[in-house]
């Protein structure tokens, strides 16, 4: 099969290599520094949100692959802190660092693909209340993917696009521009 006929998953391995490549290029690794370092990129990358698992409006777990793949979520512990100085002092500590900065540049480069770009010539879709959505912030912790529930939708006056919408999170209740969400799933009418 070529790799024009796997789309989505081809994407998702080029933005992979494109940002571990760059990673690498920041400190050489042993054969077990860089399985570490691997075993990490895919526990980010297989733990992204596909859509949301129930129908209850108050269960906000994401469907992964980890869990079709693992049939289970992934890791639930949050990383360390970690510094640029921890690169040169133990191993382990280098390759969490780097799996810090695979983190950073993942969300930087692999989110925004996510989101349809477009003007507002043509009307789209609007986002609606209960739309379900990841929501996008670039200081989130890794392997941290807040999804969201819509509360409320903000229109422009003038033509009555949704600009910005009101978010329940796991966590909190934020007003989000449109551009720093991605839709998981629409509303059920």
């Amino acid at each position: 099969m070529g790799s024009h006929h796997g789309g989505v998953w081809e994407r998702c391995i080029r933005t992979v290599r494109k940002v571990m490549m760059a990673v690498l290029k920041q400190q050489v690794l042993d054969d077990e520094g860089l399985n570490t370092l691997m075993c990490e990129a895919e526990a980010i990358v297989n733990g992204r949100p596909i859509t949301k698992i129930s129908d209850d409006p108050r269960d906000m777990t994401p469907l992964t692959p980890n869990h079709l793949l693992l049939l289970r979520g992934g890791n639930s512990l949050p990383p360390g802190n970690f510094s640029k100085e921890d690169m040169y002092r133990r191993r382990w500590k280098q390759v969490q660092y780097l799996s810090n900065v695979f983190w950073r540049r993942w969300v930087r480069e692999y989110l925004p693909s996510l989101q349809q770009r477009q003007k507002w010539n043509v009307q789209k879709r609007n986002f609606a209340v209960d739309d379900v959505v990841l929501v996008l912030d670039e200081n989130t912790p890794r392997s941290s993917w807040p999804l969201g529930r819509v509360l409320e939708v903000y229109s422009n006056q003038k033509d009555g696009l949704v600009r910005s919408v009101k978010v329940k999170t796991n966590t909190s209740t934020l007003v989000r521009p449109i551009d720093k969400l991605v839709l998981l799933e629409n509303a059920t009418n």
